[in-house]
């Protein structure tokens, strides 16, 4: 059997460049060929076979190209571009042999912002993706990521089969080139060392799904196994959506607890004490982008993931819980430089 050759967005993001190591290190001898914005002295050592096209998300022809001449496809770099993914399924629909793409997407597609009146309040819905698959199908277009996710669950026929891996929150520190962190807890970490002041929004019970990012890059090396073996036992297109969430926190918990570090590591003045804060608080976090922080730390995205533990996917990680004051330590760390 041939080599098969693999191309990948987003190859130095924290989701990206963990996937490309695990992938790498699982199947060495898988051609690849990465799409970056510039080449760092970094990734060249690391991954010397690797062929680096130079080029942004709107760079159509390149990213097109570059699609057609693989049979593996990972697109984990901006999952909301709408270039970038049209580039990426124009260049596989062009194709005569199988191939294969694995999409990266969220779940803020089924958060429950678009029902909010931004009180913290506990929402019980946990999202099951085989038993409501076609709830999740027929996602308004106003759910987070969803237009995209559907041009690529429609994309898959006989000759490309696509999916669809959907992490929720992600946490823990990546050994791959490129960013090492998440977004969500180095931004609060942020936002409380601004304010003195650990935080959550209204009641604080809102409950967000998270994984650690290791078992997230094992989803992806499964499915990448599958696509090797021509589609394997794992299911795509419309059913190739998978759920990649092993846990849950409650908003007032996390704030209780990075409050309990801060005060141990000392940003935290030793009385502190988790505050409520107004849905206006919140949302003047991020005045560039109205509703992310609201999204972030005030709504429930809660997601059960069924059809990637039926292909044996296994979170192994640490809890959220046990990474958190590591997490926290890095931010503090970085934000005092």
């Amino acid at each position: 059997m041939s080599t098969k050759k693999l191309f990948i967005t987003g190859a130095t993001g924290y989701i990206g460049g963990s996937a490309l190591e695990g992938i790498l290190k699982q199947f060495p001898n898988i051609r690849t060929t990465a799409l970056l914005r510039s080449s760092s002295a970094e990734f060249k050592a690391r991954y010397p076979n690797i062929e680096i096209v130079l080029g942004d998300f709107d760079a159509f022809e390149l990213i097109e190209k570059s699609a057609e001449d693989a049979d593996i496809v990972i697109h984990t770099g901006d999952s909301d571009h709408p270039g970038c993914a049209a580039a990426i399924l124009s260049g596989l629909q062009k194709k005569t042999t199988p191939s294969f793409l694995i999409h990266l997407t969220g779940t803020g597609c089924i958060s429950d912002e678009r029902e909010q009146t931004w009180e913290g309040k506990y929402n019980p819905h946990v999202w099951n993706d085989v038993e409501e698959i076609h709830e999740i199908y027929d996602l308004p277009d106003s759910a987070k990521h969803h237009v995209i996710d559907k041009d690529v669950m429609n994309a898959s026929n006989g000759l490309l089969k696509t999916a669809c891996i959907c992490p929720p929150d992600i946490y823990g520190q990546s050994s791959a080139v490129g960013t090492r962190a998440t977004f969500l807890v180095p931004e609060y970490v942020r936002v409380a060392m601004e304010n003195k002041e650990a935080f959550y929004l209204g009641k604080g019970e809102n409950m967000r799904a998270v994984t650690y990012i290791d078992d997230v890059v094992d989803l992806f090396v499964i499915l990448v196994g599958q696509a090797l073996q021509g589609g394997g036992s794992a299911q795509w297109g419309r059913e190739g959506f998978y759920f990649a969430a092993s846990g849950e926190a409650k908003w007032i918990d996390a704030a209780e607890a990075v409050n309990r570090i801060g005060i141990r590591q000392g940003w935290l003045p030793a009385e502190s004490k988790p505050v409520s804060w107004t849905e206006a608080q919140v949302n003047a976090i991020f005045p560039h982008m109205p509703g992310m922080a609201l999204y972030l730390w005030g709504s429930n995205s809660r997601a059960e993931s069924v059809r990637a533990r039926n292909l044996g996917w296994k979170p192994h990680g640490p809890s959220f819980w046990g990474s958190l004051e590591e997490d926290v330590s890095i931010a503090v760390a970085k934000l005092r430089k």
